[in-house]
């Protein structure tokens, strides 16, 4: 692939790291093409160049929900050096992608402006909670987009509103490269906004196995059930596959007892799929994102 990019762009932004560094079950082997711009014409530049000669580009944020296989013949972008914003402007806050959801609820709940409050204890960037339309507690987080702020294949920086979004249940139509977001927040004091994050994480560390490496909700729920319920009902709650487990304490949270491998979590996501077609004839569907 050295044939895509100039030999500027691989000498100065190439990583040579493990992608289980950046992955939140601590898996993942080393990618050929993992790139950390530090500036969003390199940025811009290395999503042109892959594009011209047809190779697929992934983005990555916190990766908290990224579970990494095979990455040969794509190009990875971190965004953790590129630069960190986030501007206020009466109940308006434009972010950069990268900022971490519970450093800007923090900053907002300090000049009294709230909303986003059920991600709190979620360990994401911005980007990634906007482009899965993350959800929590009865709301999601389209519901406080105004617009966003994207890099397309061409290399150009670009802003969709957020009626130009197809806003669907833990998915959206976005595939560019989301550089900030703009979000509408609402008039709350802070103390409220303080209680209501330490709700939301008390039930979180109740409910899920924080110990433990993992990446949240493996599943998508369908229409009228839980897929953790119904994955428990298949009495798959403690299953293991090498390091890896289906949690006995949230059976739609799978963890990374050591040195589980892409393999072993990936045949018990398959097992419990099968199970739970087998016995509901209901076909779950990923809420991670898994590249392989």
């Amino acid at each position: 692939m050295e044939k895509v990019f100039d030999n500027k762009l691989l000498t100065l932004n190439l990583t040579d790291s493990y992608l289980r560094d950046y992955s939140h079950i601590k898996i993942g082997i080393k990618a050929d093409y993992l790139f950390a711009p530090k500036e969003v014409s390199i940025l811009s530049q290395i999503i042109k160049q892959a594009k011209t000669s047809n190779v697929p580009v992934l983005a990555l944020g916190g990766c908290s929900n990224v579970l990494f296989g095979n990455t040969k013949d794509r190009v990875l972008i971190l965004d953790k050096e590129l630069p960190h914003n986030i501007n206020f402007e009466d109940k308006n806050v434009k972010v950069s992608g990268n900022a971490n959801i519970n450093y800007l609820i923090s900053l907002a709940a300090n000049r009294d402006l709230g909303g986003l409050e059920f991600l709190s204890g979620i360990p994401a960037h911005i980007s990634g909670l906007t482009k899965m339309n993350a959800g929590a507690f009865g709301s999601e987080i389209s519901k406080f987009v105004k617009w966003i702020e994207i890099v397309n294949t061409k290399g150009e920086i670009k802003k969709l509103h957020s009626d130009q979004i197809k806003w669907n249940y833990r998915k959206t139509d976005i595939s560019d490269y989301i550089l900030s977001v703009c979000f509408r927040l609402s008039s709350i004091e802070k103390v409220k906004i303080n209680q209501l994050c330490k709700k939301y994480i008390s039930i979180r560390k109740i409910k899920q196995p924080l110990n433990y490496p993992n990446l949240g909700s493996i599943f998508k729920n369908p229409p009228f059930y839980s897929a953790g319920e119904l994955i428990d009902k298949c009495d798959l709650k403690g299953t293991k596959k090498g390091d890896a487990e289906i949690s006995s304490k949230h059976a739609n949270i799978f963890i990374n007892r050591g040195k589980a491998t892409f393999s072993d979590m990936q045949y018990l996501i398959e097992l419990a799929r099968n199970e739970v077609y087998k016995n509901f004839k209901i076909d779950l569907e990923l809420e991670i994102q898994v590249i392989n």
